[in-house]
């Protein structure tokens, strides 16, 4: 599969990557445009803006759908614009910088030395602009609703409405053609999140990677996610085993493993034991009870006179 554009709706397009199977977004108004996620490194950055040029000139913002390294390394051939998150700027570098530390390292161990140094050598661009709970951007002619998400796929999901056109960018909560990644996730709250947001019923939906898909796909992926979650549920109130969840789940084994380490990773640790109380002592060694007695003097006339 080469790089290509899909248009799903009038000036809706969809940008697929060979690199990790990504999709990137572009929605285009009369005044502006909004590009969502920028790519891996700032190569790919820069070949993401070159493809939009050829589409339109129109000053872009930018939006990402949460702070994995492949949403949001590219940023840097974007130069200065409003780049929009649901985390702050404070959050993006510091975790973005333990990724890109990982990921070359990942790189060189599979001996792709020169896909190491280009995540290496890639500027961090945070987020600039805030999003807490939903933002309207009107693009002119367009408004694009940009809304947090709550827990998830991670903590800071974001997902962008395109309501004229009917589609929604649904970020990494959805993926079509591989099974969703549960490293970092919160397996309880990632079903409720997506039924709530398919609620207007989109036409299209855009996954985080793979083709995109209809409200019907979506919809069945909610149905897994959300059998996934009652897996883990039983599996932690011992109505299931482990095995059990592994042998009859929706995504296969090496997912499922994943989901129910990270129940067990979120699940408090149990209270500590209240102290127990010290043994009575021994009747033996208790205190005698100190008896009074009160003294009358009194005579008992038992004439009856």
């Amino acid at each position: 599969m080469s790089n290509r554009w899909i248009e799903v709706a009038p000036r809706v397009w969809v940008r697929r990557l060979e690199e990790l199977d990504q999709t990137l977004g572009l929605v285009i108004g009369d005044d502006s445009c909004l590009v969502i996620d920028t790519g891996i490194n700032a190569e790919a950055g820069y070949e993401f803006a070159t493809a939009i040029r050829e589409k339109t000139d129109l000053p872009w913002q930018v939006v990402y759908t949460h702070d994995h390294f492949d949403h949001w390394f590219g940023t840097s051939a974007f130069g200065e614009s409003a780049i929009w998150a649901v985390a702050d700027g404070a959050h993006y570098v510091g975790f973005g910088d333990e990724q890109r530390k990982a990921w070359a390292a990942r790189y060189r161990r599979d001996g792709r030395e020169e896909d190491a140094r280009r995540i290496a050598r890639t500027k961090l661009v945070p987020p600039n602009c805030r999003v807490n709970g939903a933002v309207g951007l009107n693009l002119g002619g367009r408004t694009v609703v940009l809304r947090q998400v709550g827990l998830a796929h991670s903590d800071n999901d974001l997902v962008i409405e395109v309501p004229d056109a009917g589609v929604l960018f649904a970020g990494d909560l959805l993926e079509n053609g591989a099974p969703p990644s549960y490293d970092g996730a919160f397996p309880y709250e990632w079903p409720q999140a997506v039924e709530y947001l398919l609620s207007w019923k989109p036409q299209v939906v855009v996954p985080g990677h793979g083709d995109p898909a209809d409200y019907w796909w979506a919809r069945a992926q909610a149905r897994d996610l959300a059998e996934m979650a009652r897996l883990c549920s039983e599996v932690a109130q011992g109505f299931l085993t482990e095995a059990e969840a592994l042998a009859h789940n929706p995504f296969g084994e090496a997912t499922m493993k994943s989901a129910l380490k990270r129940c067990k990773e979120l699940t408090p640790p149990p209270p500590e034991p209240a102290p127990q109380a010290s043994a009575p002592a021994s009747a033996a060694t208790l205190p005698q009870p100190v008896i009074v007695y009160d003294i009358f003097d009194y005579n008992v006339d038992l004439t009856g006179r």
